[in-house]
């Protein structure tokens, strides 16, 4: 009996061995396949890191642009505001140049009118009045017209030489214009 035992204990040890040997052999290739899914694991969460890191810095960026898109929109409104104001003020002022140039071509025909009612008294007058008198006093009435007529163009010149300025000025430019600019100008002073 005593030899059974031995026996048994060898041949269960040599039992054992080969068993574990195959264990060992099965699981090195399941090792191997393990550690190689691991590195692709890390691989993966190194690609996650870096792409999250990307991904900040783009978002960063897109946050930038649109705020710097947002302060161009802005800009352009306010310039978009800023032109609508400039033009309002130049029809304005263009109207206003046109109204005195109506007032200035109304004074002109009144004055004409005057004037050729003054000379049709004085022609009805020249019976009872000395020719050398009347010539004269028709000579004073031409140079008042002529003088009239003159300061008259000269008005209408530095009116249109403000509108020109005006114009070239605040079209192409599109820069703002202080109220009252014209009113205050010493063309409106002379105009007055």
């Amino acid at each position: 009996m005593a030899g059974r035992p031995g026996s048994s204990s060898a041949e269960a040890a040599g039992a054992v061995g080969p068993t574990d040997e195959a264990r060992v052999g099965s699981l090195e290739p399941r090792v191997e396949v393990l550690i190689n899914r691991i590195n692709e694991v890390q691989q993966v969460s190194g690609e996650k890191v870096r792409l999250k890191e990307i991904l900040s810095k783009k978002q960063e960026t897109l946050r930038v642009l649109r705020l710097h898109c947002q302060d161009k929109e802005n800009e352009a409104q306010r310039k978009q505001t800023m032109l609508q104001e400039c033009k309002e003020r130049i029809s304005a002022l263009d109207s206003q140049i046109e109204q005195e140039k109506n007032k200035q071509r109304q004074l002109r025909l009144d004055f004409e009118e005057k004037l050729e009612d003054l000379m049709g008294q004085y022609k009805d007058l020249w019976e009872f009045h000395k020719p050398e008198r009347l010539a004269q006093e028709i000579g004073t009435l031409d140079s008042s017209k002529e003088q009239l007529l003159k300061e008259e163009k000269l008005v209408e010149a530095k009116l249109e030489d403000v509108r020109h300025r005006l114009r070239s000025q605040f079209g192409a430019e599109g820069h703002t214009i202080s109220e009252g600019l014209f009113l205050r100008s010493p063309e409106a002073a002379a105009v007055v």
